[in-house]
């Protein structure tokens, strides 16, 4: 029986940092180094800001694991993968998980309140989206994992005005809804670990109602991802390291994930939904580059 302290620990599942944690992150990334890009702003300062939103996307994380736990405690005890979770096991209790969903909600509303009032307006109304009604959506739809999606890209918008000062709606929501794509995808992805459970249980699973045409569908979503992410990058005046590390590459990743991983295997699964920051990161990585060029053309 694990002590108190690693069961609260896990909860947040911290223990599998980065892993889930990562996915939370990429709209506030990609939405932050956007901005950074269109303001030209210091290296320094785009470093000190990414860990910042990676600490944000992390506690939003956190918190969005512990209240699924409480929500679907009964749920986890029916699925074999989820049945030795904390709450589902009983080593923690539902008022133990409260305590410490409050903390984690009073650090991300303080984290929220230094963004300024706009930001920190759409983190009041985004936040219970992406925590509470999302582990609530496999008991009433077939598409679980695109409202997962929808929750959040929330980020992408706050992200977008707490480092600009305004809305550019063009660039924000063609990355809003390429979020939207690559968190729905790779949700898919680790929901096809829990198939035959869900069936017997009788959740609602995005894996389970696509069925045979998991990767056909899936490759409609990343198509979309490549058309938005390529379509943001025009709109905020890219440039070429953009086009082939921010896009091209995570795309081709992705379609190489999508035709490649055995759907009916949860170990593969779980493999080919951990390699999927690898296109997260690539996104990053050429904005990152973008971003370095066009720094060092202004300063000759």
């Amino acid at each position: 029986m694990p002590s108190k302290a690693r069961a609260l620990f896990e909860l947040t599942r911290l223990h599998l940092f980065p892993a889930g944690c990562d996915f939370m992150f990429w709209p506030f990334g990609w939405a932050f180094l956007s901005a950074a890009y269109r303001l030209a702003l210091p290296v320094n300062e785009v470093i000190k800001t990414t860990l910042f939103f990676a600490l944000l996307g992390t506690l939003v994380h956190s918190a969005g694991c512990v209240i699924n736990d409480m929500l679907d405690r009964d749920l986890d005890r029916e699925v074999e993968r989820s049945q030795g979770r904390p709450i589902a096991s009983g080593v923690v209790t539902r008022t133990e998980a409260s305590v410490l969903l409050a903390v984690l909600v009073a650090a991300l509303f303080y984290l929220f309140s230094t963004c300024g009032t706009k930001a920190f307006t759409l983190g009041v109304v985004a936040l219970p989206v992406c925590i509470t009604t999302y582990p609530l959506m496999k008991r009433w739809m077939d598409w679980p994992s695109l409202f997962l999606g929808f929750a959040a890209s929330w980020a992408v918008p706050g992200t977008w005005v707490a480092t600009t000062g305004h809305y550019n709606w063009g660039v924000i929501l063609n990355i809003s809804i390429a979020s939207c794509c690559w968190t729905c995808i790779y949700d898919i992805i680790y929901a096809c670990q829990d198939k035959k459970s869900d069936k017997k249980a009788g959740v609602k699973s995005t894996a389970v109602h696509l069925g045979n045409a998991i990767r056909p569908i899936l490759s409609l979503f990343d198509a979309t991802f490549f058309v938005c992410i390529l379509w943001a990058g025009y709109l905020n005046d890219q440039r070429l390291p953009f086009y082939m590390m921010s896009a091209l590459a995570p795309f081709l990743l992705c379609l190489w994930h999508i035709w490649s991983f055995d759907h009916n295997d949860p170990r593969d699964c779980w493999k080919n939904f951990t390699a999927g920051a690898h296109g997260g990161a690539m996104v990053c990585a050429g904005l990152l580059v973008d971003h370095y060029f066009k720094i060092a053309s202004l300063a000759s």
